[in-house]
């Protein structure tokens, strides 16, 4: 490099390229597509190929970006935030290169309205066969639709019948199993329907049947929820060793995806091996999107932290899944924050003399989608303001629970007893 360019900062294109092809490999795929662009414009006498390889790379980058907007955009479905989700896809179809990850966001799209006014049903709604087919439809990978197409109004029937818990939806699966050439993504449907009537055993034959029918590069996540189901159905067996073989599959076939060990640190911390749960869910931890972090591994990690007794670094961790949520809240719709987390988190601030903090969590709970538990929330936050020598805080969250607890004299009369002494 000239004295001149030291001096006022210029970059060769090689040394643009060191930079984009750093980035790149640390998986920064919009600092590397602004870099590779920054080299090609200081070009200069970079060769053909020199450029090619910059665009190439450039177009994966892209491709990458729109691959985290999809992914974004699930969570912000699972959240509830519509809008937000909807935008995300939009983007996700203008940014990608590669015409398959287009056609993924778009399918996303195109089933998102359906899976968002189920989600948020206040009641039962009935939906249209059509509907609920495109529910079903967007969990999908390409290739599972195209399979299903074939076989024609009989699977599409029994598959809406499966997904309605009708055990009789198995024999019209078996029938067409029977008749089907090299089917693949049938057996899923064919394990699922099996295990509906207890027939664990054949559901484990036909989850193996699947995995043998897909190719190396196949599956997807179905592959993925094949190993998680299979190492339920081992547990089921009392095989610990079984499961654990079948989780450790996964995790040995997709070393940089987080999933495998999301769901072996759930299963170890659901056998109440904490220590073990944390270990695997701290190197999982490694393998997640630090700009967009999945909520629910964190949530599992953070969970796993508290049943390690080690409140420090649970709270830390939830404290993220909670901003997450804080974050998403639109004014026109209540803080709704995942209940095992926010739960967890008021605990661990009651306990660490926070009164104020847990008690402001169970308020946002009081109103939350956890309907069924608003009246303890409302108790968990009257008992802590009470001994924050809140009155008026407290007689507004008891009054509330009063309410709450028509029909149940023992929780009514103990409310009463706290709002008498409060007069």
């Amino acid at each position: 490099m000239s004295f001149f360019k030291k001096l006022f900062g210029g970059k060769s294109f090689a040394d643009h390229v060191a930079e984009a092809d750093d980035l790149f490999e640390d998986e920064r795929w919009a600092d590397a597509r602004q870099a590779y662009e920054r080299a090609l414009d200081a070009g200069g006498d970079a060769s053909e190929e020199q450029r090619e390889r910059c665009d190439a790379r450039m177009r994966a980058c892209l491709d990458e970006l729109a691959k985290a907007m999809i992914e974004e955009a699930d969570r912000l479905l699972d959240a509830g935030d519509v809008d937000l989700a909807e935008a995300e896809l939009r983007n996700a179809m203008e940014l990608a290169d590669d015409a398959a990850i287009a056609k993924q966001a778009r399918r996303r799209l195109e089933t998102l309205e359906k899976q968002d006014a189920l989600r948020q049903a206040e009641g039962p709604e009935e939906l249209s066969d059509d509907d609920r087919w495109a529910v079903l439809a967007g969990t999908w990978e390409d290739a599972q639709i195209d399979e299903y197409d074939d076989y024609g109004d009989a699977f599409r029937d029994a598959l809406l019948a499966l997904h309605d818990q009708e055990v009789e939806a198995g024999e019209a699966l078996e029938a067409i199993l029977e008749e089907a050439d090299e089917p693949v993504y049938l057996w899923l449907e064919v394990s699922r329907a099996r295990a509906l009537a207890e027939d664990f055993e054949g559901a484990e034959e036909a989850l193996r049947a699947f995995l043998d029918a897909l190719d190396e590069d196949e599956g997807g996540q179905m592959r993925l929820g094949a190993y998680v189901t299979l190492a339920a159905l081992r547990e089921r067996a009392d095989d610990e060793e079984g499961a654990l073989a079948e989780l450790g599959e996964a995790m040995e076939r997709y070393p940089e995806n987080p999933g495998p060990f999301l769901a072996m640190g759930q299963y170890l911390l659901g056998k109440g091996h904490a220590g073990e749960a944390v270990e695997v869910l701290e190197a999982g931890a490694d393998l997640l999107d630090p700009d967009r972090p999945d909520w629910r591994f964190l949530e599992e990690l953070g969970l796993a932290y508290v049943a390690a007794d080690e409140p420090g670094k649970a709270g830390e961790v939830l404290d993220q899944v909670i901003a997450f949520f804080v974050s998403l809240r639109r004014p026109d719709r209540p803080l709704d924050l995942p209940v095992r987390a926010a739960v967890a988190r008021a605990e661990l601030f009651e306990a660490a003399g926070r009164l104020e903090k847990a008690a402001d969590l169970y308020r946002t709970l009081s109103g939350g989608s956890d309907v069924e538990s608003h009246l303890h929330y409302h108790r968990e936050a009257a008992r802590l303001l009470l001994e924050l020598e809140l009155d008026d805080e407290a007689r507004r969250m008891l009054t509330r629970a009063l309410a709450l607890a028509e029909g149940d004299e023992e929780a009514s009369a103990a409310i009463e007893a706290q709002l008498a002494e409060l007069e």
